[in-house]
């Protein structure tokens, strides 16, 4: 598929139509260079895989995470692109979309995970993400809520069906007691418990 024919599909996704291409050229969301097995499609991502990942990077980055989770303005989109870049890194043939728009207000979601395009939409993941921060602490688990809201809400692109991720990165003991005491979400830990890592999948 040439380069200008991909830059044109994300393009109209980015702007909140719904574009199918045709059977003879399959959408791309990270450009990949070509191989014997392009016509072959990739495997998609599993939920559990996705936090299986997530949860390898956070475990490699405590340090990192450290000097982030101070600043002001929070580490989100940091984390975002770390744990895409990560997924990319380690998963062959992986589509991972930032900033995805698929709600039908344009509001967008952190990570959509797997070809909307190429796959059915009980195999797409949309996930929603917090990172707790020293100057956010106190409304971590508010918006974790409401992420979750969000999440049962309508989507476009057919994503009705998708699963679904909550998670939430932290690192107080008021967010791990209050977290405790919400239905569903399980919480995993960084090898010396330094980062919590929570999910809810629906």
């Amino acid at each position: 598929m040439s380069r200008a024919l991909n830059l044109l599909l994300l393009g109209r996704m980015v702007e909140g139509r719904s574009v199918r291409p045709s059977a003879t050229a399959p959408f791309s969301g990270v450009a990949r260079p070509a191989s014997a097995n392009a016509e072959a499609t990739p495997m998609p991502i599993s939920t559990a895989n996705f936090m299986d990942l997530v949860t390898q990077w956070a475990s490699a980055n405590v340090n990192r995470i450290r000097l982030v989770w101070p600043l002001a303005g929070g580490w989100e989109a940091w984390a975002q692109a770390e744990i895409a870049g990560h997924i990319n890194a380690n998963v062959q043939d992986a589509w991972i979309e930032r900033e995805a728009y698929i709600y039908p207000d344009r509001a967008r979601a952190d990570f959509l995970v797997n070809n909307p395009f190429e796959n059915p939409s009980s195999d797409e993941i949309v996930v929603e993400m917090k990172c707790e921060s020293l100057r956010n602490w106190a409304g971590f688990i508010d918006g974790l809520r409401y992420d979750t809201w969000k999440l049962n809400g309508p989507m476009r692109l057919g994503l009705g069906g998708a699963r679904k991720i909550s998670l939430g990165l932290f690192f107080s003991p008021e967010s791990e007691e209050q977290l405790a005491m919400l239905t569903g979400y399980e919480i995993r830990y960084t090898p010396h418990r330094e980062i919590g890592i929570a999910f809810l999948v629906a």
